[in-house]
């Protein structure tokens, strides 16, 4: 078939199924796009599988939100951007319940494959925490798991027999039940996320590979999200990271007993990649270089011992 011929046949597909989406294939490359719909008692489940450059939900997408979409990512990585500027990426194996009434992107990195459960959108909007396109949820929590293992049992049932209306129903009573300790696992206060975030941070502190993305990416938020944590209290993430790492690094300065401990040892310890990078950033919030704290901090040590030991004694 012709590649224009396949794109029509995926866009009449997807408008009949999921609703109102505008498609954007890559270019030079070979269009690829195969949506199925499975109907059980009622509950659509789309199976869905394509390479395109960029999928959006249409302007009039507010005149066909009857739906909430429950989408398990089986393969490749999913982007997803929103028109108030939230953004997450979905990797095999994880959930994100998305409220069909958002303008929204799909953004495939390369060729991914997706079950989308529609759940009616009166079911689940009394769930939804908060007004945001996109809910992400935790992969930790007994209630992820069993959604997680529900929708892999959806995307591979037989539907050749059907399913009665009522199995249907129970179908989605038993989604949107466990939906709500999964979205509440998952909703945390802003000074909770940002106290979570810290204790991340901390965590991974020595690992030179913590970024602002691999943050977002471990407490599943977006980075948008993340950045506003931190933007309230005017400090940037990177420069809290920093700050905690020449925190650290001045105690082991400090320290006497790590005379075997070069700086730049130290500097790798706490997750500096590079000496020079490190020794610049010391002296820019410190003042002086690394190797001047040691020996200020040394003779400092030196000198409270002294007095220490020449102090009269009372009895």
């Amino acid at each position: 078939m012709h590649p224009q011929s396949d794109l029509a046949h995926w866009e009449s597909s997807v408008h009949a199924i999921c609703g109102n989406f505008s498609t954007h294939p890559q270019r030079h490359i070979p269009f690829l796009g195969s949506i199925q719909l499975s109907n059980l008692g009622g509950l659509e489940v789309a199976h869905i599988e394509t390479n395109a450059h960029r999928v959006e939900r249409d302007y009039k997408a507010t005149q066909d939100d009857r739906y909430c979409f429950l989408i398990l990512q089986t393969g490749g990585i999913m982007g997803f951007s929103a028109c108030n500027g939230e953004e997450l990426a979905l990797k095999p194996g994880e959930i994100v319940l998305i409220d069909s009434s958002w303008r929204f992107n799909m953004l495939p990195q390369g060729l991914i494959q997706q079950t989308s459960v529609h759940l009616p959108r009166t079911l689940v909007q009394n769930l939804l925490p908060g007004k945001q396109p996109f809910h992400k949820l935790s992969s930790n929590g007994i209630s992820t798991q069993m959604l997680r293992n529900m929708m892999q049992q959806l995307r591979y049932s037989n539907t050749h027999f059907g399913a009665a209306d009522s199995e249907g129903m129970a179908l989605q009573q038993a989604l949107a039940s466990l939906l709500q300790p999964a979205l509440n696992l998952h909703e945390q206060a802003p000074s909770s996320l940002r106290a979570l975030a810290e204790q991340h941070i901390v965590r991974l502190l020595q690992d030179h590979r913590l970024s602002p993305e691999r943050l977002a990416d471990e407490m599943h938020i977006s980075r948008r999200t993340l950045y506003r944590l931190f933007e309230s209290e005017g400090q940037s993430i990177a420069h809290r990271i920093l700050t905690l790492r020449l925190d650290r690094c001045s105690a082991e300065l400090e320290w006497p007993g790590n005379d075997a401990l070069s700086i730049t040892d130290i500097a790798f310890k706490w997750g500096f990649s590079d000496v020079s990078q490190f020794s610049r950033a010391f002296k820019r919030e410190r003042g002086i270089s690394p190797r001047e704290y040691r020996q200020l901090s040394l003779q400092a040590a030196n000198i409270a011992q002294d007095t220490s030991s020449h102090a009269p004694e009372f009895f």
